[in-house]
């Protein structure tokens, strides 16, 4: 009886011990870094907007002001990034050549550890016949 209570205590120990051993496995860790949060995106997401329009968004304190990069129809923007303490503002003003056509701005920025954020956001411009109207 002893024997069996004794063989019952150390598989339930053992079953315990191992639960705890894979709930730090690689993949749920990341070594305590933080990946960049973007927020406050203007013109809202789907909106439609007039060709070479000035966009905005702001990036968590913890990024790299160095690493934030944002992207057009594969054709990188031109960003304006203000420190604000505790968050950057960035402003960047869309490209001439995309006119007609929807696009998905493309956010990416690195965390002081290393770790990468990246998010965006899609906008609609119009042609640029219908801005002269």
């Amino acid at each position: 009886m002893i024997k069996k209570s004794l063989k019952l205590v150390c598989l339930i120990v053992s079953i315990g011990f191992t639960g705890s051993a894979f709930a730090y496995g690689t993949s749920d860790t990341n070594n305590g870094c933080k990946k960049p949060k973007f927020k406050t995106f203007t013109p809202s997401p789907k909106s439609e907007v007039d060709p070479e329009s000035e966009i905005s968004f702001t990036v968590s304190g913890y990024a790299d002001p160095v690493s934030i990069q944002a992207v057009a129809k594969d054709v990188p923007l031109d960003l304006k990034v203000d420190n604000k303490i505790s968050f950057f503002e960035v402003t960047a003003k869309l490209p001439a050549s995309l006119t007609g056509k929807y696009v998905r701005i493309h956010l990416q920025a690195d965390a002081m550890l290393g770790c990468t954020g990246k998010d965006g956001w899609l906008l609609k411009i119009r042609d640029k016949a219908e801005g002269a109207e």
